[in-house]
């Protein structure tokens, strides 16, 4: 007569983290894996009885993960660990993923998310990232759906100051500003970040934060053949911020994009004003008359973006 082998709870958990190319988990990932657990197996294919309601039920085998050396806190950050099984051997940890599971909610941003796009060489001292104002913003922690949260807590989002030991800068965006975000998966686990047209509308408005203007002004060299200009001017219409559309009519102007949206955008385009493509820097004379905008920055690398 065969035996029905029942899986562990810590299988049942490292199963499904290693479905998903985890290497890193919160506590609240655990709870949400091993309820999906209970529901898929039958009560013969499993060693425990009850559902898990709440973080409680579960840290007693998650201390025991720990003793088994499955499993090792992260320095710093309660409650989350990573995974030291040897599927998780082949791979570095990733400060995004941990991010993820800190906070939920989070969106990686500016400089970041250029480098993370391939469109800058420039690499980023500090982490940047967006954690919603309102908490969540309207969204759910990644790789889970509305339906494994009912009855249940959505867990809170920490904005970590260091992570790895690389310091983040966060941004708070109001909720109507938590827009043109997608999660991606070059590592297998999903990752929340602005899309390239997001984060060259991000790159203009805040040319500090994605490396200085004459980056920014690369970037869009770059990404030039592959954006969608359909969402590109539906985000900057979306801002409501004139001088955005000046800046970034310019740019598509000056690069030969054409979109319908341009000749409304100049018609909204105040003449004779003062606007500048970098608000910090100086007025200078070099400036456009179709935009109404000075062109205080290199507009050069435009031409020349791989350069």
């Amino acid at each position: 007569m065969s035996t029905i082998m029942r899986e562990s709870v810590s299988a049942a958990i490292l199963r499904q983290l290693a479905r998903q190319e985890r290497r890193v988990f919160a506590g609240w990932r655990a709870l949400i894996l091993l309820r999906r657990a209970t529901f898929e197996l039958p009560d013969a294919g499993r060693r425990w009885r009850q559902l898990p309601r709440e973080w409680s039920d579960i840290q007693p085998v998650v201390r025991q993960m720990e003793r088994r050396e499955e499993i090792e806190p992260i320095e710093n950050l309660p409650g989350v660990y990573q995974v030291v099984v040897p599927y998780a051997r082949s791979w570095f940890v990733q400060e995004d993923e941990i991010l993820m599971e800190v906070h939920p909610y989070c969106v990686v941003t500016h400089l970041s998310a250029l480098v993370f796009h391939g469109l800058t060489d420039q690499f980023p001292n500090a982490l940047h990232a967006m954690a919603p104002a309102d908490g969540r913003g309207g969204l759910l922690p990644a790789d889970t759906h509305a339906s494994d949260w009912e009855g249940l807590e959505l867990p809170r989002g920490r904005r970590a100051e260091r992570i790895m030991n690389h310091p983040v800068q966060w941004r708070r965006w109001r909720p109507e500003r938590v827009f043109g975000l997608q999660e991606y998966r070059p590592r297998g686990y999903p990752v929340r970040v602005t899309t390239p047209e997001r984060t060259l509308l991000d790159g203009l408005l805040e040319p500090s934060a994605c490396g200085g203007i004459e980056n920014v002004l690369l970037a869009w060299g770059r990404a030039a053949s592959t954006l969608d200009l359909d969402d590109l001017v539906s985000m900057v219409d979306r801002f409501g911020v004139n001088v955005l559309r000046q800046r970034a009519g310019f740019i598509m102007d000056h690069m030969g994009l054409a979109h319908p949206g341009l000749k409304a955008w100049r018609g909204q385009t105040q003449r004779g004003g003062t606007s500048k493509m970098v608000a910090a820097d100086p007025y200078s004379p070099h400036y456009d008359e179709t935009w109404s905008i000075s062109l205080n920055a290199p507009i050069n690398v435009l031409r020349d973006p791989f350069g």
